[in-house]
């Protein structure tokens, strides 16, 4: 199958599901809305875009990890199994030619669902939190919250050029695309074991919830793209966890890869 064909049929598998679309971006938009209301309530009146976007805690705002437990995990895994489970029938696979076009087929569809969900989820968190708190980028300020954090006006003028707002909205889009591409590659991954999408959301959020409560002394899972101050005082932590991502993406994408090669569609 030509790679352009591949493409179309990747795209008409999301257009096909059209309510589904629209009532996943409706729940998004509603849970990043309280989202960030929570966020601006627990910040009081002295906060900007990006505390309520991206809070140095890591653990509130829009994108961080209440998102991921709330709106991605549950998102990803309803939209993207809805979308295989129809291209997984047994006349859609024979049509396709080989279990290795319709994975991926799987693969177009789970990069191209988590760039449409990056974009969407920071388009509507910068113009929701915009509307709260106003555009201006406070961390810019010796008055932000995180030159109040750091309490060292020295090390805050050595990091502030991390801080424009070009940068900050680049640095959230990637981790949050590598995030959501990793839970979209485990996802096709416990499908091929787990039949009930129900079970998969719970077993992701639980993943998630032991990775935020610091079981382990790394991040494992969403709190690697989630960002705290540290990610803002030394943006190598940063790479490291974007690096570790895309590694984790991959590795699942392979094993994954392997076990569609051998799985019955037809039984």
């Amino acid at each position: 199958m030509k790679r352009s064909k591949m493409l179309n049929v990747s795209f008409s598998g999301l257009s096909l599901h059209k309510k589904v679309l629209v009532m996943a971006s409706i729940y998004c938009l509603i849970a990043v809305t309280c989202l960030l209301f929570i966020t601006k309530k627990g910040k009081g009146s002295n906060c900007g875009i990006f505390d309520l976007m991206a809070d140095i805690g890591g653990l509130m705002g829009s994108t961080n990890q209440l998102m991921f437990l709330i709106v991605a995990i549950p998102l990803i895994v309803l939209v993207l199994i809805q979308c295989i489970e129809k291209s997984e029938r047994g006349f859609s696979v024979v049509k396709m030619g080989s279990r290795f076009h319709t994975w991926n087929i799987h693969v177009i569809l789970t990069i191209y669902l988590s760039f449409i969900m990056t974009s969407f989820l920071l388009v509507i968190s910068f113009i929701i939190a915009g509307f709260f708190v106003g555009f201006e980028n406070t961390w810019l300020s010796y008055k932000g919250t995180i030159s109040k954090m750091i309490h060292n006006q020295e090390k805050f003028e050595s990091i502030v050029a991390h801080l424009f707002t070009y940068k900050i909205i680049l640095t959230i889009f990637i981790t949050k695309f590598l995030g959501f591409l990793m839970i979209s590659f485990l996802t096709l991954f416990l499908k091929q074991f787990v039949k009930n999408t129900a079970l998969i959301i719970i077993i992701l959020i639980v993943i998630a919830g032991l990775d935020g409560l610091g079981t382990l002394p790394f991040s494992f899972f969403s709190w690697a793209a989630s960002l705290n101050i540290r990610n803002w005082i030394n943006p190598m932590i940063t790479v490291y966890h974007c690096i570790y991502l895309f590694i984790v993406s991959m590795v699942f994408y392979g094993v994954t890869g392997l076990l569609y090669e051998r799985k019955d569609f037809l039984s």
